[in-house]
């Protein structure tokens, strides 16, 4: 446990950065970092009574709920990011007639979620008429998840309380961000697809995995990891079938809004960030083959037949864009303050839940353990 702990740790403390930096400087980083991971560490450790963990929890989820209904205080950092808004504006066009991806933002940015962040964030808008609100829903939402069920077992719901109390977890929910928060129905997601027997519920879990990751481009490899993870566990058809499904599911929710024209996907744009050109091109095509042909190398070599193994691999997905933008600002000015290391942010949620499942088997995985090598898999046919 100590290694996946100290990754949780140093995760929530390199995505923490900015926070700590704006708040105190240098020296706040330093104490940041060094805390987030004493702490990670030794939460597998640590013995309460079970009796205190409701009370625990109660008292860290009102809390959460009254500074999200007060609002975040002036001196916070981030206070002003558009994220939260162009859902609210993506939404009234939509529920107007109009089409969501030709608005802007207040601060004139253009609508970059995808449709399955509209799908997922609609009901909080409907009722609070602010999507922001979903913040609230999907922290709330990680709690069952990391304990598998509603029963609140010791470790991961100390898990939760690190997690949500995190500076940049925190500083996100309080001003509307949702590069954590959108990531957690994407793990009950693939928490759901993994415990499914019936190809019904499989079926049914597929889908949802598609509407769940169809929030941002990358999270497609997701979907790629777990149809990969249900081959290895229960044999390659139920593997394509999660995938197709998921698959099947992103071209319903993306192919109406390109029909007329995908110059009027405003998402398409952040293809720029990569190749530097706006729209579908090949140069972002390639990057996404390329992308996808490493994934599935290295699953074919890792064989994620765990919970656990599955998690990490999507964390490790998701942090990539912090450590390219990390190694892109490095190479550049030789430092990396001016990195936005908040963008693998995203793998916090599949972190955390990698790292809640218990020792062991998962209760539906199949003998094998952990991450078998080539070898060892050899080494098992010539025996």
């Amino acid at each position: 446990m100590t290694l996946p702990a100290l990754s949780l740790g140093a995760l929530l403390a390199v995505v923490s950065t900015f926070p700590a930096m704006e708040l105190g400087g240098p020296p706040a980083v330093v104490a940041v970092y060094v805390l987030l991971t004493a702490v990670a560490l030794a939460l597998p450790s640590v013995r309460i009574p079970r009796w205190v963990l409701p009370g625990l929890v109660a008292v860290v989820a009102v809390g959460l709920v009254v500074a999200f209904a007060v609002g975040p205080p002036s001196w916070a950092p981030g206070v002003g990011s558009d994220r939260a808004d162009a859902l609210d504006v993506a939404l009234s066009r939509l529920a107007g007639g109009l089409y969501p991806y030709t608005g802007v933002t207040y601060l004139q940015n253009p609508i970059t979620p995808l449709p399955g962040s509209l799908v997922l964030a609609a009901p909080f808008w409907a009722i609070t008429g602010h999507a922001a609100w979903q913040n609230v829903g999907w922290t709330l939402l990680l709690l069952p998840v990391l304990n598998g069920g509603w029963r609140l077992r010791r470790t991961p719901t100390l898990l939760w309380v690190l997690v949500a109390l995190t500076p940049e977890v925190l500083r996100e929910y309080l001003v509307g961000d949702d590069l954590v928060t959108s990531v957690v129905p994407a793990v009950a997601a693939a928490a759901w697809v993994l415990r499914s027997w019936s190809p019904l519920v499989l079926t049914t879990g597929a889908i949802a995995l598609g509407v769940a990751t169809c929030t941002r481009p990358h999270l497609a490899l997701v979907v790629v990891i777990v149809a990969v993870a249900v081959g290895v566990r229960r044999g390659h058809r139920r593997g394509l079938l999660v995938g197709s499904v998921a698959a099947a599911t992103w071209a319903v929710l993306i192919g109406p809004f390109l029909l007329g024209g995908a110059d009027r996907f405003s998402p398409l744009h952040v293809g720029a960030k990569v190749t530097g050109e706006r729209g579908l091109h090949l140069g972002i095509v390639v990057v996404a083959l390329v992308a996808l042909g490493l994934l599935v190398g290295a699953l074919v070599w890792l064989r994620p037949t765990t919970d656990a193994a599955l998690g990490w691999c999507a964390a490790a997905v998701l942090a990539a864009p912090t450590v390219l933008s990390a190694g892109f600002w490095l190479l550049v000015t030789g430092s990396v303050w001016q990195a936005d290391l908040t963008l693998g942010a995203g793998a916090v949620p599949f972190a955390a839940w990698a790292l809640a499942r218990p020792r062991g088997d998962d209760p539906a995985a199949p003998p094998a353990r952990g991450f078998p090598s080539r070898r060892r898999r050899r080494r098992t046919v010539g025996a």
